[in-house]
């Protein structure tokens, strides 16, 4: 059953096009993940299929049909007196609550997974793969995105798309096309560089046609100019007509975007790092964690932190994570910590000051890296575009994200990052997995974005029980008994994908294997 059909629509915001879709609809059973850059409509297009009030400067052409009942819940909730997962999950409840019982209900969720943490998110993910409700979800989250769709609809270049299959597949489908995007322009480059060579030598043999040949009279050589300069036109000709292809083919040379890993380049920063390479940053004692006198958990062995120390610090929400960091950024856990400390923190709640100094500036101020490592940072958080603008002039995501650049660009050698991923699309999440796994110093990081947290493969630290539990846990022997078993079948896999006899059926049950343990 068609819930939903949109035929050639176009979003535009201050009568600039922010969005246009040719075709795409929602039926019944269908769990659609919503992916794209921050800022190219994701919430915009949720809201209208939701109708919900717009301003005056969105407007719409196209035609949207809905033969549906749907609950909404959006990303940012009233606050009230609960914490940020149990506002999410009891909204969540209530709309699936609304449309249990309706052939045609269509839940449409914006970041649902934003305020969850860990428990929550399985509790989350389990609901929705028993529900049979179709969903519409926006979503940064790439493991709950593998785990709960199985369609996806993608903005790229101010346009949605839809790719009928799983997140898996879809980024396989995505890496299949960079792939071919990236041996093209090799091709186009080298057509390019053919016809150079080949416009060049037309150019040269008419430069020949002015030259008067040794031993022939003058008298000889205007007998014979009229024909030479039938041929020079010739050529001249087929040289412009090749100068004329060489530009088209250059105008269609595209090279695909690579990313270069951030690193250290200069002296001074590599003897930043040779400073503190043996040196303790914070030694804490055993001692009680408290918040408004009441104790949150315990620290029951004394606990080192060095400057190549990274950790990810996991639990509930609620179990004391962010009164951890700020005690540390403000020293007041009972300990020593060296005066070669500098901290930097991370909170999405805080802002930097606005003010009417251009973010390009505000960060080589206190940038450690080098200019183009600074840059490409704020690219990576799409913040590139508005570099010569006013802090003032950002908005309230905006600035979140320059917060998070102006802490991972400064001059640290302790970061401590409370939930960095929760304004970040994918493309940004991926990035900051890939920079924290190359910073040279201390990290501790809270996250639960399970997607993010396989990346970076930090030690964990976790608050259980009321208690700060820092060492490696037993290892589990189902956990220990899968992974032999994977291992098992990646080598069949390989010998598989080697042999002659092979079926397609039989590799194709192996991969799935493989996906099921991993």
């Amino acid at each position: 059953m068609e819930l939903i059909k949109i035929d050639h629509l176009q979003i535009d915001v201050a009568a600039t096009k922010l969005l246009e879709i040719d075709s795409l609809n929602v039926t019944s059973g269908q769990k659609i993940g919503l992916i794209g850059d921050n800022g190219v409509g994701k919430t915009t297009l949720v809201n209208i299929l939701a109708q919900q009030d717009m301003t005056d400067s969105f407007t719409t052409k196209g035609k949207i049909t809905r033969n549906c009942n749907f609950a909404y819940v959006p990303q940012l909730l009233d606050a009230k007196d609960k914490s940020g997962g149990q506002r999410e999950k009891l909204a969540i409840e209530l709309a699936i609550a609304k449309l249990k019982n309706m052939s045609n209900g269509l839940l449409l969720l914006d970041e649902p997974t934003s305020n969850l943490d860990v428990k929550q998110q399985k509790w989350l993910v389990q609901l929705l793969q028993k529900s049979k409700i179709a969903c519409l979800i926006v979503s940064h989250d790439q493991n709950f995105l593998s785990q709960i769709c199985n369609n996806i609809w993608y903005i790229q270049k101010q346009k949605a798309s839809g790719f009928t299959g799983t997140y898996s597949e879809f980024q396989r489908f995505q890496a299949d096309k960079r792939h071919f995007l990236e041996k093209e322009y090799e091709q186009q480059k080298k057509r390019v560089n053919q016809l150079q060579v080949s416009s060049n030598q037309k150019l040269n043999k008419a430069r020949t046609f002015n030259k008067n040949k040794k031993g022939l009279s003058s008298s000889g050589w205007r007998s014979k100019s009229l024909g030479k300069q039938r041929a020079k036109n010739s050529v001249i000709k087929a040289s412009k007509n090749l100068t004329n292809k060489l530009n088209r083919e250059k105008a269609k040379l595209e090279k695909p975007q690579v990313r270069r890993s951030i690193t250290f380049k200069n002296g001074t920063e590599k003897q930043a790092i040779a400073d503190i390479s043996n040196d303790k940053a914070i030694r804490l004692n055993k001692q009680k964690v408290q918040a408004f006198k009441r104790n949150l958990f315990t620290i029951d062995n004394e606990i080192n932190i060095d400057f190549q120390t990274k950790v990810l610090l996991a639990g509930q929400n609620g179990v004391g994570k962010t009164v951890f960091l700020k005690q540390i950024k403000h020293r007041e856990l009972v300990g020593y910590y060296s005066p070669k400390l500098k901290i930097g923190y991370f909170d999405q709640n805080i802002c930097v000051k606005q003010t009417d100094q251009t973010l390009i500036a505000s960060l080589n101020e206190t940038s450690m890296f080098d200019d183009s490592s600074t840059m490409q940072i704020l690219g990576d958080l799409h913040l590139k575009q508005f570099a010569q603008q006013k802090i003032s002039s950002l908005s309230g995501g905006q600035l979140v994200c320059f917060n998070l650049a102006k802490i991972i660009t400064g001059q640290y050698n302790l970061l401590l990052l409370d939930e960095p991923t929760n304004f970040l699309d994918i493309g940004s999440i991926n990035a900051l997995a890939e920079f924290i796994t190359n910073y040279p110093f201390a990290i501790i990081l809270v996250s639960h974005d399970q997607a993010f947290v396989n990346q970076i493969k930090l030690k964990e630290w976790q608050i259980k029980s009321k208690k700060l539990l820092v060492s490696e846990p037993p290892v589990n022997e189902n956990e220990k008994s899968n992974a032999n078993e994977l291992e098992l079948l990646k080598f069949k896999l390989d010998s598989l994908m080697l042999s002659p006899n092979a079926t397609i059926a039989e590799i194709k049950e192996l991969k799935a294997k493989i996906e099921g343990l991993q």
